[in-house]
């Protein structure tokens, strides 16, 4: 979450949470890393089963070690009373053994947050209502970036899933172009029209967000996905400081330059983007409303990409996670890794970015746009 956040205790943390999650956890273990008063690494798995409830921790914990944490909040969901107790227990313990203090448990069911761990008058047995986000300033800065948590897992999930509607025609226009020369060339062409601001391509569909552009445009774009130095460099272009520009192929980056946009933070090399301040907000972001909508072109490019087409598919993926992965955005990430895995588990780029995602490694070498990472173990 942002550094320049004030959170005022137990419940503010609550509230941000879902915020950084990417949607409202259920049935999970969440462990917050502190390095000192600044908020670091966020952990997240689901309750493990019975049985693997050490080796789950342990993958919790690992990451936390790494991000040098000096001390942890521990969280528990769950839809049934003590459902996460095992794993809160094994993983309070784990984290002492390491030398990290456990500055707070809490438990939260039923919009309700309760502590295992005091029994004073100020963690009532009944617990406590979880705080409103409208009066938790820390969420009007996630507000103030475009994210807002989805209802569960499952709609992470969808926004990468094929959707028939938006798949219709793909399918025969990436067999119909498959063999046509000039992939590269065609490739940039189509990106340039995906990512133009003004994008009113003939043909385009669909109402809500970035409208959806025609199959041959979408086809010509994922096809070029297979040449190894073109895709490599898109992202770079799309998520900057993930890969120097001096490790790219010289006339990939001249066609780059050439053809694509730099509105939100893209483009090569790497710089910082400035950052504006909310007006009477007192906190400074950087344009994350921006970067959002290049993260909602790129999963609608994901739901257009059917899975008979399991290459194109993994790769158009694996751009998207990247992108999600350098804004912020772990639970996207993860989904994106995990359609690009299933489809094509050997997509080497796919399995380096699912490692880096699991361990809660941050891509871009100024540490992230929109603050520490989040580490998706389950």
């Amino acid at each position: 979450m942002p550094a320049d956040i004030t959170l005022r205790g137990p419940g503010d943390v609550l509230a941000v949470l879902p915020y950084q999650l990417g949607y409202h956890p259920r049935d999970s273990i969440v462990a917050i890393s502190l390095r000192g008063r600044r908020v670091g690494l966020v952990v997240r798995t689901d309750l493990p089963l019975e049985g693997e409830v050490e080796a789950t921790v342990t993958l919790l914990v690992e990451p936390l070690v790494r991000d040098g944490a000096t001390s942890v909040l521990v969280v528990g969901y769950e839809d049934e009373a003590d459902a996460s107790s095992p794993a809160l227990v094994a993983l309070v313990e784990q984290v002492e053994r390491k030398g990290i203090d456990v500055v707070d448990v809490v438990v939260v069911r039923d919009g309700r947050r309760y502590s295992p761990i005091c029994s004073d008058p100020c963690c009532p047995p009944d617990g406590l209502p979880l705080p409103e986000p409208a009066d938790v300033p820390g969420v009007a800065e996630f507000v103030a970036r475009g994210r807002s948590p989805l209802v569960s897992r499952d709609a992470v999930e969808a926004l990468v899933a094929p959707d028939p509607t938006a798949c219709e025609g793909v399918g025969d226009a990436l067999l119909a172009r498959a063999g046509m020369p000039g992939r590269r060339g065609r490739s940039a062409a189509a990106w340039r029209v995906l990512l133009r601001r003004d994008r009113t391509e003939p043909g385009d569909r669909g109402a809500g967000g970035p409208p959806q552009p025609s199959a041959p445009v979408v086809a010509d774009a994922v096809l070029g996905l297979a040449d190894i130095a073109w895709r490599d460099g898109l992202v770079a272009w799309l998520a900057p400081g993930v890969l120097p520009a001096g490790l790219l192929d010289p006339s990939v980056l001249t066609l780059l330059r050439r053809a694509l946009p730099t509105w939100a933070g893209m483009g090569l090399p790497y710089r910082p983007r400035p950052r504006r301040r909310l007006r009477g907000a007192g906190t400074s972001v950087d344009d994350g409303l921006e970067r959002q909508e290049l993260l909602q072109r790129l999963l609608s490019l994901c739901r257009s990409l059917p899975d008979e087409h399991p290459d194109e598919a993994a790769a158009l993926c694996t751009v998207t996670a990247h992108v999600a992965w350098e804004s912020g955005d772990g639970a996207v990430a993860r989904a994106a890794v995990d359609r690009a895995r299933r489809l094509a588990p050997g997509y080497r780029l796919a399995q380096l970015l699912e490692r880096l995602v699991e361990h809660g490694v941050r891509l871009p070498a100024d540490g992230g746009r929109d603050g520490p990472a989040t580490a998706w173990v389950g």
